[in-house]
């Protein structure tokens, strides 16, 4: 049962609410604003009625409470008949709605609680829905066992508390989204909002309305005004993926937009403050853009406070094995299939290849053989085919042996390359005997 606290100092307004709501709400009902205020950790109300005029603490001082340390408790302000200036200033400082006294609409009535109940409740399942997303894109979520990711993640917790603007440098599906998302969630910005855009794909005619928004009456077709990118992520942090792909034109607006903090939307020429974090992503060489024109080097520089650069799946193998049993974990449950194992060659096949795609590519690679297998056990021959037939198999790995064996050979013949095949002398700058090398050469002869 939803519950309500019901304050006003006036006996009769609380003896009102109690025949009223009582038989639909758990009713709560104080004469005294610091009394409830006692109360409230351990009860937790889903709204709070609250008249404004009371001793000890009115309406709005405790509206201000509530918005601080309980914001997402709902606040209906009571007022008296005619002041109207006093409901709109309540609205104003955040109150969800407000009554007047007496109450002689009760279905009105009813239907403002009502709304006010469904509005806490989505407040509610916004916070869950928050604590879930924070949990998911949580930097203990992220995999790494690896030394290079070790390090990364390293790099994340320190910069995540800062404002300076970052640059996430990596292959395609390496997890650049996820590591802003990180950084953002570690961040004191964590409460507001993370908006990842794709510069690749947003039209160049689109740029500046989708960017920075527009005035009704602004081109054909905009009936209302619109907030941009910018204005939604207010406080928040503002993902730029592909960044390289950003037209020149779009390149130049986005620098003014740093340095001067404020955005103007299309149609109007009133400047509207912004205060938003930028990470940008990019699988391009941008220095490498910058010499040939095609990215602002200001603009490089602004974007590129902080790199950081995330290692392809392939410098990160130690991971594998951990990506792999987690996207297994994943897929079972959402196909509803029992948990199932990784058979040792359906492992050694993952480990034999050079992920192109990088860990997006093991995904969907798990994902498919999920899908496919019967029983509980995940076997070779269901991603034989993309592995083995993919040139991109590591045809090139070779046993520890060999391996040392291809290393002496190419060793000594670069020291006897040097010393023109004068075995003492080799020997000298090699720290072996001559008949040392003598037996290591007859044996690598073949190799």
């Amino acid at each position: 049962m939803d519950k309500i606290f019901v304050i006003d100092d006036e006996i009769y307004t609380l003896e009102f609410f109690s025949g009223l709501l009582s038989d639909e709400y758990e009713l709560f009902k104080f004469r005294s604003p610091t009394e409830a205020l006692k109360k409230i950790d351990k009860i937790y109300p889903d709204l709070i009625i609250c008249d404004n005029l009371m001793p000890e603490l009115s309406g709005f001082e405790l509206l201000d409470i509530i918005n601080k340390e309980y914001p997402d408790i709902t606040f209906i302000m009571m007022t008296a008949y005619g002041s109207i200036d006093i409901a709109v200033e309540a609205i104003k400082k955040g109150a969800f709605d407000f009554i007047t006294k007496p109450f002689d609409n009760i279905e009105e009535l009813n239907i403002k609680i009502k709304k006010a109940i469904e509005n806490s409740k989505l407040k509610t399942d916004l916070k869950v829905l928050q604590k879930n997303i924070n949990e998911l894109y949580g930097i203990s979520n992220i995999i790494a066992h690896s030394k290079k990711m070790e390090d990364l993640l390293g790099i994340v917790k320190k910069i995540a508390t800062v404002n300076s603007n970052v640059l996430l440098i990596g292959e395609s599906g390496t997890g650049k989204e996820l590591i802003a998302r990180a950084i953002h969630n570690l961040s004191n910005r964590s409460k507001n909002r993370f908006l990842a855009i794709n510069c690749a794909a947003i039209p160049e005619t689109l740029e500046e309305s989708l960017f920075f928004g527009y005035e009704k009456g602004a081109f054909t077709g905009a009936d209302t005004s619109k907030k941009g990118y910018f204005e939604e992520a207010n406080h928040g942090t503002i993902f730029l993926d592909e960044i390289g792909e950003a037209s020149l034109s779009l390149q130049t607006k986005l620098l003014r937009v740093i340095q001067e903090r404020n955005i103007k939307r299309l149609g109007s020429s009133e400047p509207i403050d912004v205060d938003v974090r930028i990470i940008s992503a990019t699988n391009r060489d941008l220095a490498k853009e910058v010499d040939l024109k095609q990215f602002r080097n200001d603009l490089y520089y602004r974007i590129n406070v902080i790199t950081i650069k995330i290692p392809p799946l392939r410098d990160r193998i130690e991971d594998i094995p951990y990506l792999a049993e987690f996207f297994v974990k994943k897929f079972c449950k959402e196909f509803n299939k029992i948990q199932m194992k990784i058979s040792p060659e359906f492992m050694k096949l993952l480990y034999s290849y050079d992920w192109p795609g990088n860990v997006r590519e093991l995904e969907n690679l798990i994902e498919k053989a999920v899908a496919l297998s019967d029983g509980d056990l995940l076997k070779a021959d269901i991603i034989k085919d993309h592995i083995v037939g993919n040139p991109e198999l590591k045809s090139d790995v070779i046993d520890y042996k060999t391996a040392k064996l291809h290393f002496e050979r190419d060793y000594l013949n670069r020291i006897l390359m040097i010393t023109g095949n004068n075995i003492q002398m080799a020997s000298k700058l090699a720290g072996l005997d001559p008949a040392t090398i003598h037996r290591k050469l007859a044996k690598i002869k073949n190799v």
